[in-house]
């Protein structure tokens, strides 16, 4: 939801509204298809500095859609999308009752081989070199939406956690510190397992932050604001943030009331990041923060850059225009 402050005599408020994106056709191209399954028609607005490599090597890139479909239950379509922004096949997407496998039926399709059962592939995860495995030993992530199984960690003795995604698409199986909450632990990985579920276009490079980030969150109970930065970390490649002047004048007026505690340092780090926002409607986050550490040393790790942006994002400074589906 996109959020706008509306100021008061002595108070400001935030009053959620509905996300206004910019859809003119110089700027958004349209990815449309109608599901055969509940017969939907749905779209996905996507700049097109958010099209992959994979397209030129492959000749497409896959989508995740998952919906209300048929009797309203929700349902994972996989798309398989071509250079000219054309839906070329779609897949009805079924976990079995076998956590080992997922059923893939066609149900329309344009000469691209599909699995008739799925193979899973092992795939180690890097993580980055803050990743101290201290109270997150390892971590396993089977993902059956792209096939994959993401092995992030190594060996280390603990406790052992396992959670599933609402549809069961995404498992996840976690050794920990044995002292820590297990409670905990499961309200972090079933939001992360969720989260995974609903991303349109995973990018894998991003999982090397996982291990760093959840090391040392899990040791805690979640809040609101972690879970956004989490969301925010995802979906850094595909997701555009937006900030206007507007935005920044109330900042201006009122960060001594938001923020009374933010250092002078700080504060021009907040408004490099609104600046680097401003009108934006084709650079991700991950490009947003790759220029603003140019002129910022103190940000050069992307989970602390997303942090300052969760902040921001929280307070209605800046809106994320997420790469999803509607239904039209």
């Amino acid at each position: 939801m996109r959020k706008r402050y509306i100021i008061s005599h002595n108070s400001i408020f935030i009053k959620h509204t509905g996300v206004t994106l910019s859809f003119k056709s110089d700027i958004r191209q349209r990815v449309e298809y109608v599901c055969n399954r509940c017969n939907k028609s749905r779209i996905l607005f996507i700049a097109p500095s958010l099209q992959s490599d994979k397209v030129a090597s492959h000749g497409y890139i896959e989508y995740v859609d998952v919906h209300y479909c048929l009797n309203d239950k929700l349902n994972a379509i996989k798309l398989f999308v071509d250079k000219n922004y054309a839906v070329r096949s779609q897949v009805s997407i079924k976990t079995s009752s076998s956590s080992d496998e997922s059923s893939f039926n066609e149900i329309a399709g344009l000469n691209i081989p599909l699995p008739k059962k799925a193979e899973f592939i092992n795939q180690k995860i890097e993580s980055t070199r803050d990743y101290g495995a201290y109270n997150l030993k390892k971590l396993d992530i089977k993902d059956k939406l792209r096939e994959r199984i993401y092995q992030i960690g190594g060996e280390g003795e603990g406790t052992e956690v396992e959670v599933k995604s609402t549809l069961n698409f995404i498992e996840i199986k976690a050794t920990i510190e044995e002292s820590i909450s297990r409670e905990n632990v499961e309200g972090w990985l079933k939001n992360l397992a969720n989260m995974l579920e609903s991303v349109v276009s995973l990018d894998e490079t991003l999982l090397q932050y996982l291990g760093t980030y959840l090391d040392h969150m899990i040791l805690d109970k979640h809040t609101e604001k972690e879970l956004l930065e989490l969301d925010l970390l995802l979906h850094s490649t595909v997701a555009i943030p937006h900030s206007t002047l507007s935005h920044i004048n109330i900042f201006d007026d009122h960060v001594n009331e938001l923020f009374p505690e933010l250092s002078v340092v700080s504060f021009r780090m907040y408004k490099s990041i609104m600046h680097a926002c401003l009108n934006n409607e084709q650079k991700t986050i991950i490009d947003i923060s790759d220029e603003v550490k140019d002129k910022h040393i103190s940000i050069q790790a992307l989970p602390y850059f997303i942090s300052i942006l969760g902040q921001l994002v929280s307070f209605g400074f800046i809106n994320i225009e997420k790469l999803e589906f509607y239904t039209i």
